[in-house]
């Protein structure tokens, strides 16, 4: 096989690529056309039939997800012609036909539309819902699931319901509820699909009810006894468990009673959460279910119903209920059929640009000698050398390293006794990315560029129990020292039993989590502290994993909500999930669309047909499975279709040895490729042995193997000829600054390649990351390629313009911190600061204790940064508000007030981070005589750094030399000494600086680690002989700069020693400190104020500004003038205000508020002040704004979401249960403004062309 690889070292910012190109050709492959009609004709006009066919039905997709129902119409009824008895493109055409009606019935029920609009959309609707009708009957006649027709009829007999007159449409939701009243209780309610009718059977119920009476008597029974069924039928659903209990509760139905204690089943997988809720009625969640259940067996039917209320209260705004509520009320999109696409693309891959591999894959069993034949082998880089070596224990319970010296030569590097034979390895980091780790490798003090530098730790685990040992590949270390062993008590002592286990990270907190399937104590999850120490979760779900014992295992982010979700197969062979619901709780339930897969042992996660949604690769005993799926939006994953292969069995490897783009599967009865046909004919050549990960021994670009059967070890080299072009991509997380925000491997996250209009998806499971690209070549695809990553921790990175070798360390820049100002100076809009600092939402601190917010602010905005603008109507002074993070902001007010006074007098508010108290809203005029710098100031290291905080220039004083989390460093601060005062007059400090911010996910981290202290805020100390370090802490707290640069005032006139003017500073948050002077004042300079009218407010898209950075020690400055508009963060649940004039909303604090997201701003236009500056003075600026930020973090309360609203009168966020109607009446407050949604498939983006 010729070869030839290139390498150019290029250091760059988060993951390394390495790209080699090898000389390929390949073949068409012809396949069927929509599947089983014969095999298509070979000629050129066939070709381009097929292509055009799969072009249209790509488009008439696009068009449908992004709800452009006219469009894709056209292009439906077009394919309709052409294939009138296709399920899946009927069933597509009939979706887009009933979104069409609730486009339709959504403008004739928004009431912030013009009446006009409004009744054009009313005239249309008897047509759309006839078409809609006559496609869904068209749909039935093919379709293989009775339930599907059934609810997209009644999906539009509800729309139509709705635009009725009162006294008809009552008599029609009666036969509603009739019709699927009967369809629950009959044949086709026992399908597993039979769930999508719930949530339209409980809509029916609730337009029904009454608000008083509730619902009618002849109904309340039926009502009770469907729900009833339906909740049996579907045990794990939450939202029907509840209803059902409430409904047979009104009955006084016994029945009630194991419902009630269904519900407290289901709930304990939120247990924690939802005790802070029910702490305020007095009682457990479990206490809370036993008072229902006593009291529904008493007869006190009363007392049970306002009990069961509460329950209700507590529950109905959780993940679990919400996920359990999509489920059972999919949308449109959720139920789109990509089957005709997949059956189409499976022909195009035969052909250009990404043909199927059509060569015979070929592998050389390579023998590695060893002194005692092995047992089990598992891949690892020991050495950092970026080839792959192996690790192997023999049924001695040795473990051996042996190091690749290149060219199929493996050495042996040294051995150890462990405990015992494991029957997994997972290999893992389990240390945070911290620079201080005594673990480090080094080369001659400094990290080798683009090499991972920590000892890879190995988890062995197995029948006797788990063991950590960690491998120290250094060449200077002695082989009988290969092996460090993790003494101890790390937490897993008790673990037993072990059949599978992965790694990876729960919480995203930035380190890996590792969870075991055991034989008989069902999943065990154990949540590292970051030092290689572990605590276990509550098993509150312990029936799963018991009951029909786990096989397997996978980790990955399955309905893309940017949570990791495990995977299971079982005993049964059925295919579970553990899923996420955030804040380390997780709940277990059956994937019932899947047919068990008998003896299933193995489970992968994958994007097989590359359409932006994972598919599951299930393999069993004598079968496998691939389940294609879909996935319309966050946490709605759903499956499509199902292709199965007798051929293709367990265990099998996972890769794409070939480099055509498309995965292929390594089974003991040889190969199959998989992609959107499914399974490929299996290949010849057997490969009865047990295989490790697939790596690349040689690096010549083709994935190998190593193998360990017949007591003998073996390397499975890659001899298939002329693979395609490669790409191989490796994750590096930062290593001097320690934020410890990812995993070293950022293992969990996912890569996304695209080339020219391919799109290919891998989940990062170990440093490597393969992607074959075929027979795009260097030119082409440096062109056309980029590489997506979305890290465990929501922050996206893409990197284009690929070349050879190219390391990119993980992004250094913040997720979530608070919205940007900037101003108009003149020429163009510049940054001027960030803002509502103060009011963090949902912010925990540590588990369970979450920050204050103060919602109001007073920034001081120089007026050497704005100049008024020229316009039609007169001068005026423009600012912009912008959203550029991965967060919500809530703008309720926003103000602004000129302050003119002589130009040697500073203006400061007493703006902090902090409670109102000590951020009293005033403003300080200091004269010039009034101010003094430090005559000496001194950082801990004792350096004098007086010149950098004398004034404020941009050179930054860092009073640390190490970072132990992004935010957290060890105590640090600087000592000042200024000049003798007089004995008269209040005394502040000023300083101006900036910090870089945890989130929630650090501070839940740094909670959990003992071996970390909390973020210790800056704190006034003064001179004290009697105190062993010689200075006392005055001013415990004493706020701090919010963002980037900014000054705050302190009032020290009660602490400070005018007899000895001596202050230290000290705090322990990653701040950076510009300027420091003392201010001694009898009474404030002169200075007026004059506040502004705001003319105008409205809410755009902006994008997100370009980043600049001046240096280390500097804050991270935007260009508002060079900004992208492709879409940066993942999308959040909820409503936003409406793009266009919202400047009502912002006049005063009335709990009516303009709601923003990632890449919207909102535009600001203020009249000028009516009185002349006077002559020789000077004006600056004071912002006053009341609102609240939201950051994304996966580890905020309510953080995914774009709801609840935060309000004036709310005791704290998520505001509680009792407080629940208050919430209620702000969500109707900003109802009408509030109609606009971030778009899931504008950052999950499909690929436009042919796959």
């Amino acid at each position: 096989m010729n070869s030839k690889t290139t390498t150019i070292a290029v250091l760059l910012v988060g993951v390394l690529i390495a790209v080699a190109w090898i000389v390929a050709s390949s073949k068409d492959q012809p396949g069927d056309l929509l599947g089983n009609k014969g095999a298509v004709d070979s000629d050129a006009n066939a070709e381009i039939e097929i292509s055009k066919q799969s072009e249209l039905t790509r488009t008439a997709l696009a068009a449908t997800e992004n709800l452009e129902t006219e469009a894709a119409e056209k292009d439906w009824d077009t394919l309709f012609s052409q294939s009138p008895d296709d399920p899946s493109m009927l069933k597509n055409r009939a979706l887009n036909r009933i979104l069409k009606v609730d486009a339709l019935a959504g403008q004739v029920a928004n009431a912030s539309l013009e009446a006009a609009v409004k009744q054009q959309a009313r005239s249309q609707l008897p047509d759309a819902i006839a078409g809609a009708r006559a496609a869904i009957d068209q749909f039935a006649e093919f379709s293989a699931d009775p339930v599907i027709p059934v609810w997209m009829r009644t999906r539009i007999d509800m729309q139509e319901a709705a635009l009725l007159p009162a006294s008809m449409t009552k008599s029609l939701r009666r036969d509603i509820f009739t019709q699927l009243s009967e369809a629950v209780g009959g044949p086709i309610g026992k399908q597993p699909s039979s769930r999508m009718l719930g949530g339209s059977l409980i809509e029916v119920l609730g337009q029904m009810e009454d608000p008083i009476d509730g619902l009618p008597a002849e109904t309340l029974a039926a009502a009770a006894e469907t729900m009833r069924l339906l909740s049996d039928s579907h045990p794990e659903n939450l939202f029907f468990a509840l209803r059902a209990a409430r409904l047979n509760i009104d009955t006084k139905s016994e029945t009630a009673a194991p419902l009630v204690e269904r519900t407290g089943s289901l709930a304990r997988a939120i247990s924690p959460m939802i005790a802070r809720e029910t702490k305020a009625i007095g009682m457990t969640p479990e206490e809370l279910v036993a008072d229902i259940t006593a009291k529904i067996k008493s007869g006190d039917w009363s007392t049970a119903e306002t009990r069961m209320l509460q329950w209700f209260n507590v529950l109905n705004g959780t993940e679990i209920v919400k996920t359990d509520r999509r489920l059972a009320s999919p949308h449109p999109l959720d139920e789109l059929s990509f089957d005709s696409l997949r059956r189409l693309s499976s022909v195009i891959a035969g052909g250009a640009p990404v043909p199927r591999g059509d060569q015979p894959i070929k592998f050389e069993m390579v023998p590695v000698q060893t002194p005692v034949p092995p047992w089990i082998a598992t891949v690892v880089d020991m050495d950092l050398d970026l080839d792959s070596d192996i690790v192997t224990i023999d049924m001695e319970s040795r473990i051996r390293a042996m190091r690749n010296d290149g060219d199929g030569v493996f050495v042996d590097a040294g051995s150890a006794k462990v405990k015992f034979v494991p029957a997994v390895i997972v290999v893992a980091d389990l240390f945070v990315v911290d620079s201080s780790s005594p673990d480090r490798i080094r080369s001659g003090g400094t990290s080798v560029a683009g090499r991972h530098d920590t000892l890879p730790c190995l988890v062995l685990c197995g029948d006797d129990g788990v063991q950590l040992v960690c491998v120290d590949g250094r060449t200077e270390t002695d082989d009988t020292k290969r092996f460090v062993f993790v003494d101890g008590d790390t937490g897993l002592g008790d673990v037993t039993g072990v059949v599978a286990a992965v790694a990876g990270d729960l919480e995203a907190d930035g380190d890996l989590d590792l969870i075991f399937a055991t034989k008989n104590d069902g999943v065990r999850m154990f949540v590292n502290r970051g030092n290689r120490t572990f605590f276990e979760l509550p098993r509150s779900d312990e029936d799963f994993g018991r009951s029909d014992p786990v096989t397997a295992l996978a980790i990955a982010d399955l309905d893309r909500d940017l949570d990791l979700d495990l995977v299971t197969t079982h005993a049964s062979g059925k295919v579970g999930m553990l899923e996420n619901l955030l804040h380390l709780q997780f709940r277990g339930r059956t994937l019932d669309t899947i047919s068990p897969v008998a003896g299933a042992s193995q489970i992968a996660v994958e994007d097989v047909d590359g359409n932006v949604s994972w598919d599951l690769v299930v393999a069993g005993s004598d079968s496998s499975a691939i389940v294609f799926s879909q996935t319309a939006a966050a946490g709605a994953w759903t499956v499509d279709h199902i292709e199965t292969a007798d051929a293709i069995a367990a265990p099998f490897l996972i890769a794409d040895v070939d480099n055509d783009s498309w995965l292929d599967l390594i089974a003991d009865s040889g190969t199959a490729s998989i992609g959107p046909w499914g399974f490929s004919d299996i290949s010849d050549g057997s490969f009865g042995t047990e295989r490790s990960e697939a790596a690349d021994f040689n690096s010549d670009g083709a994935i190998d193997f190593a193998a360990v059967g017949d007591g003998s070890l073996g390397v499975a080299m890659n001899r298939t000829a002329s693979p395609g072009h490669f790409l191989d991509v490796r994750f590096k997380g930062i290593d001097d600054n320690a934020t410890g925000r990812v995993n070293h491997y950022a293992i969990g996250s996912v890569l996304e390649l695209r080339f020219g209009p391919h799109y290919r998806a891998r989940i990062v499971k170990s440093p490597s990351t393969h992607f074959g690209i075929d027979g795009y070549d260097n030119a082409r695809f440096n062109a056309a390629g980029n590489v997506r990553a979305i890290l465990p921790n929501g922050l996206t990175q893409t990197t284009r313009d690929i070349q050879a070798d190219t390391l990119v360390e993980e992004e250094q820049t913040l997720k979530g911190s608070c919205p940007y100002l900037y101003a108009w100076d003149g020429e163009q809009f510049e940054f001027v600061t960030d803002c509502l600092w103060a009011a963090p939402l949902g912010l925990q601190v540590a588990d369970g204790v979450v920050a204050k917010d103060r919602p109001w602010e007073y920034l001081k905005i120089d007026g050497r940064q704005i100049r008024p603008r020229s316009t039609d109507e007169g001068d005026r002074y423009e600012f912009r508000l912008t959203e550029e993070l991965w967060e919500v902001a809530y703008f309720d007010e926003v103000a602004i007030t000129a302050v003119d006074h002589p130009p040697d007098v500073d203006i400061w508010t007493n703006e902090k981070v902090g409670p109102g108290q000590i951020a009293t809203p005033t403003i300080f005029a200091f004269g010039k005589s009034d101010r003094h710098t430090p005559a000496v100031a001194i950082d801990p290291l004792g350096q004098e750094v007086t010149d950098q905080v004398r004034r404020v220039d941009g050179n930054f004083m860092k009073g640390f030399d190490q970072r132990l989390r992004q935010g957290l460093c060890p105590p640090h601060w600087i000592d000042m000494t200024f000049d003798e005062l007089s004995a008269e007059g209040s005394v502040y400090l000023v300083m101006t600086g900036w910090i870089m911010p945890a989130d929630t996910s650090l501070n839940i981290q740094i909670d959990q680690n003992d071996e970390l202290d909390p973020i210790e805020f800056p704190s006034v100390w003064v001179p004290d002989s009697e105190s062993p370090s010689g200075w006392r802490n005055a001013i415990p707290f004493a706020g701090f700069p919010g963002g980037k640069t900014k000054t705050i005032v302190i009032d020290v006139t009660d602490v400070v020693d005018r007899d000895d003017v001596r202050m230290r500073v000290r705090t322990s948050a990653q701040i950076y400190w510009d300027a420091a002077e003392l201010v001694v004042q009898s009474s404030p300079a002169t200075f007026t104020t004059e506040p502004m009218e705001l003319l105008s407010a409205e809410v755009a898209y902006h994008g997100y500004s370009a980043r600049t950075k001046a240096d280390a020690k500097s804050p991270e400055l935007y260009d508002y003038n060079d900004a992208s508009t492709t879409p940066r963060w993942p999308p959040l649940a909820g409503k936003l205000t409406a793009a266009g004039e919202c400047t009502d909303l912002l006049r005063g604090w009335d709990d009516r508020m303009v709601v923003i997201g990632a890449g919207d701003e909102v535009r600001l236009t203020f009249a000028m002040p009516e009185k002349e500056l006077p002559t020789g003075w000077v004006r600056d600026f004071v912002m006053h704004n009341v609102g609240w930020d939201k950051d994304a973090d996966l580890n905020t309360l309510a953080g995914q979401t774009i709801g609840p609203l935060p309000y004036r009168s709310m005791t704290s966020y998520p505001p509680p249960v009792s407080e629940s109607e208050e919430a209620e009446k702000r969500n109707e407050l900003n109802e009408i403004h509030r109609q606009r949604e971030q778009s899931f498939r504008d950052f999950w983006f499909r690929p436009t062309e042919s796959l």
